[in-house]
């Protein structure tokens, strides 16, 4: 994440005052990550002002800069840029993997000059996008968007991670247990690496 600080800094005007510069910030209301989301320019629709990948039910960092004229007009567009997280579970899979870019023309709805601060990409459920330009997020009273507050992961997301996790978990206590049976092993390591995995598994708590 880089510092906001130095963003506004940087992105603080662009060209002869009939532009301005906003940080970019990506919030992913589904349950699948993205490892790309990009914004552009309807006439250079592949080049990305600014991009920055996004978790499932969480936000990017900063990103600087995308540029929009200081004064809003009506039908003013930009294009966000979407490409999936990866599917892959080896290392193989991944180099044979190819997800697309989705380019996705999005209306800017109305804003003021004196409120642009970031660029807030909305990715929702059945692959909706929408944009937000404001210097207040989502929870915050002046939000302007229609889609207010943080994303909040569902109970099925939160039991897949549970059961990924402790599964791992499991795995490592697993091994780490038939590694000193088999003997060869420094086995006060091993022991006390059985105790911090189980203190982490303790620490999950139950099942959501």
């Amino acid at each position: 994440m880089v510092c906001c600080g130095v963003l506004l800094a940087g992105c603080s005007s662009l060209g002869s005052g009939q532009q301005l510069g906003a940080t970019l910030t990506a919030v992913n209301y589904t349950d699948w990550p993205f490892d790309w989301v990009g914004v552009a320019r309807v006439a250079e629709p592949e080049k990305a002002m600014a991009a920055d990948g996004v978790e499932a039910f969480g936000a990017s960092g900063q990103m600087c800069c995308v540029s929009l004229l200081a004064k809003w007009q009506p039908g003013m567009e930009l294009v966000v840029q979407t490409q999936d997280g990866t599917r892959a579970k080896s290392a193989k899979e991944w180099g044979q993997e190819h997800i697309p870019i989705i380019n996705h023309r999005v209306v800017v709805p109305r804003y003021d000059s004196s409120d642009v601060g970031t660029v807030w990409v909305q990715l929702l459920p059945g692959g909706k996008v929408e944009l937000v330009v404001s210097r207040f997020d989502p929870t915050h009273a002046q939000w302007p968007g229609k889609v207010k507050g943080w994303p909040v992961p569902t109970v099925e997301y939160r039991r897949k991670i549970w059961d990924r996790d402790m599964k791992l978990l499991t795995d490592d206590l697993s091994d780490f247990e038939k590694a000193i049976q088999r003997g060869n092993v420094d086995v006060e390591k091993f022991k006390k690496a059985i105790e911090i995995v189980k203190m982490r598994m303790a620490r999950m708590g139950e099942r959501p």
